[in-house]
């Protein structure tokens, strides 16, 4: 994926058709609403906002798109190959027919930036107190998921594709269920923003 950082002066004002080639593919579209915007405009401003989807542990930006009116959409290059590692989910858990290699992209990321600024979003129930939160997973195969984590709290009931799943992780009383995503949940801004967001995720922004 290009770098961010010779962008990062002209991404204010340029929509997603002006950062990717016209030409590109894109295999997943992702779309969402953040329901507090007021939170994400008081630290981030009405303006010239992007949304990144990413993996802050790797520095990976996976795709990217502008936030308009609290809507964005985020289109995932079809030539973007994940470095996906073994699942290795917990004892007492069967991948069918076979385990598959995945990769979690997981944070989203509003970025404004003239201000250098960003805060977290999280797509969940609710702001404070969630009961079901997503994340997208990349799977090399197509894979069956299921099981109970020997000595834990968490189930797994998942259909992995080939390629991107939504996955949530419902709180249920005593145990946690992942699963498929089955609703459009809504997303949420975090109140507090970073600044110096260049500096902060430097991997990111250089990132190639």
């Amino acid at each position: 994926m290009p770098s961010l950082r010779r962008w990062s002066s002209r991404l204010l004002g340029l929509g997603l058709a002006l950062l990717m080639p016209a030409a590109q593919a894109v295999t997943v579209s992702l779309e969402g609403q953040v329901r507090n915007l007021p939170v994400l405009e008081r630290e981030l401003g009405p303006d010239g906002v992007l949304v990144l989807l990413t993996n802050l542990t790797a520095g990976h930006l996976v795709g990217f798109g502008r936030l308009q009116e609290g809507q964005f959409q985020i289109g995932i290059p079809e030539k973007f190959r994940p470095p996906v590692r073994p699942a290795q989910f917990c004892a007492g858990v069967r991948s069918l027919p076979s385990e598959p290699k995945i990769y979690i992209a997981e944070s989203l990321l509003a970025y404004q930036p003239d201000r250098n600024a960003a805060t977290l979003l999280y797509q969940a129930d609710h702001p404070t107190d969630p009961t079901r939160r997503v994340q997208w997973f990349y799977s090399d195969r197509a894979a069956t998921v299921r099981g109970r984590c020997s000595g834990l709290n968490t189930a797994y009931q998942l259909s992995l594709r080939a390629g991107w799943t939504a996955v949530m992780t419902v709180s249920q009383p005593g145990h946690f269920l992942v699963t498929n995503a089955t609703s459009n949940l809504p997303y949420w801004a975090q109140p507090t923003p970073v600044r110096n967001a260049r500096t902060l995720f430097r991997t990111l922004f250089t990132h190639r």
